[in-house]
């Protein structure tokens, strides 16, 4: 939807024009000091909907303007971001003219609307390449700088925090806070943080930026088992040191086969899982790492909160209730959500076919693991129900076994190619924004790739079409 905007906005412009553009969106509470604005319609106003366009200012014509309002602010609960282009290059500045009409604006929107809609106001360059962004509260008096980013990551910029302060008739008072990251960046030109870049060195061609961001994203991996360790070391060693690990199992003599670095007496001590992959990411970052090992079910509501807070969920385990847990908690906190998968079918005539998938659901919506038919929810009901039943079912062959057959290299297979999605993601060549569903068969050696425009209902119970 963003690129299809900055297209339009790009479009209405002509030789030294302004114009300007509007996104309705849906607040979205995560928590008491963060919130998510999500676009849900966009309009860039045509030339003859202006009364006056060109570089010295903008007029919309006020039944354009009144057929906005009335079309998207009166029925739904949404906020408006406003945004405009100033006719130069470079990364602009808001105009005491953009301060006192967007303040005005403000004001309206919350006196004349029951739901008292936010103003949320960016200013782009010519090029739409640049920009700033702010949001005023509902008197119009006072706006705070905010962060824009087209990553669905929420990764921290190295940007001031500004928050101006407009009072009855005195002068402008602005506030620079500066994060102490900042700071300790200046400082930090040590021989470890040398060490760390050479192991890097490989890499430079994805740009110094993307770098930055794999090593400040916070990646929340449920299942740590033969896929979820396999990508954790992959995704590690791409430069990933923030991580939630859950998993209430131990290491068994029977995962040794597909576990790397694991040993026999990893097993016989009965290592949790999420241990085991702690010492993994340890061993490829003996400092400057940070790993929370969590041995508990997913389903534990603590264990939700951790993961809510990440910027990441990967889920990588072998049953559907866990699966359909991660998605609902992705669609709940708008997280970005990952699912890794195999699975080995041995034919009438003994010849196996393999399976590796890995599937991103596109943020927010659109459709789901459950409405995609990627998980059984009847699976998932029996999994999550009381050991008895949980037994039963089991005996009369509604669950398979736990001897399900399962191999490193197809683990691995499928592994990569998430940590190759993730990078593609923040690198800027791979677009998921309608989501992703890709299978690879072996030995027929075929990539399947779902067309998302065929996957979900327009009825779904959990993303809600």
């Amino acid at each position: 939807m963003w690129h299809q905007f900055c297209s339009a906005m790009i479009d209405a412009r002509r030789t030294n024009e302004e114009v300007i553009g509007f996104l309705f969106c849906k607040r979205h509470q995560i928590s008491k000091k963060k919130i998510r604005y999500l676009p849900q319609a966009w309009v860039v106003p045509s030339p003859d909907c202006y009364e006056q366009q060109s570089a010295g200012g903008l007029v919309m014509k006020q039944q354009f303007h009144q057929y906005l309002l009335a079309t998207f602010l009166a029925k739904e609960k949404l906020d408006i971001v406003h945004i405009h282009t100033h006719a130069e290059r470079g990364t602009p500045e808001f105009s005491g003219i953009d301060d006192r009409y967007e303040s005005e604006y403000a004001q309206f929107l919350s006196s004349n609307f029951k739901k008292k809609p936010r103003l949320i106001s960016g200013v782009f360059d010519e090029t739409l390449q640049h920009s700033r962004f702010r949001i005023w509260d509902r008197k119009g008096q006072s706006f705070e700088s905010i962060n824009c980013t087209q990553s669905w990551f929420e990764l921290p910029q190295d940007w001031v925090r500004e928050k101006q302060t407009r009072g009855h008739g005195d002068a402008e008072t602005r506030r620079i806070e500066t994060p102490p990251y900042q700071f300790h960046k200046q400082q930090t030109t040590n021989d470890k943080q040398q060490t760390t870049e050479l192991m890097f060195a490989r890499q430079q061609a994805f740009g110094a930026g993307v770098q930055k961001q794999l090593s400040e994203l916070t990646v929340a991996l449920i299942g740590c088992g033969g896929i979820g360790a396999i990508f954790a070391e992959l995704l590690g060693r791409l430069g990933v040191k923030k991580w939630v690990l859950i998993d209430p199992d131990h290491l068994e003599a029977v995962n040794l086969n597909r576990l790397p670095a694991a040993t026999q007496t990893m097993a016989s001590q009965q290592w949790y899982k999420v241990n085991y992959v702690k010492h993994l990411i340890k061993r490829i970052y003996a400092a400057g790492s940070h790993v929370k090992a969590l041995p508990a079910s997913i389903a534990d509501e603590s264990v939700k909160q951790e993961v809510a807070a990440a910027d990441l969920i990967v889920v990588a385990t072998d049953n559907h209730s866990s699966r359909q847990v991660a998605q609902e908690l992705a669609l709940t906190y708008m997280r970005p959500l990952m699912c890794l998968g195999t699975h080995i079918d041995l034919q009438p005539n003994n010849k196996p076919r393999m399976y590796g998938r890995v599937t991103v659901p596109p943020l927010g919506g659109g459709w789901c693991l459950m409405c995609g038919n990627i998980i059984n929810l009847h699976r998932a009901a029996l999994e999550s129900a009381a050991d008895e039943i949980n037994h039963l079912a089991t005996r009369v062959g509604y669950l398979e076994g736990v001897g399900d057959p399962a191999v490193f290299w197809l683990n691995s297979l499928c592994a990569s190619t998430g940590v190759g999605i993730i990078h593609s993601m923040l690198s800027g060549f791979l677009d998921v924004d309608n989501g992703l569903d890709w299978i690879y068969e072996f030995p027929g050696s075929n990539w399947l790739k779902s067309d998302p425009n065929h996957l979900g209902s327009c009825d779904c119970y959990f993303c809600g079409r």
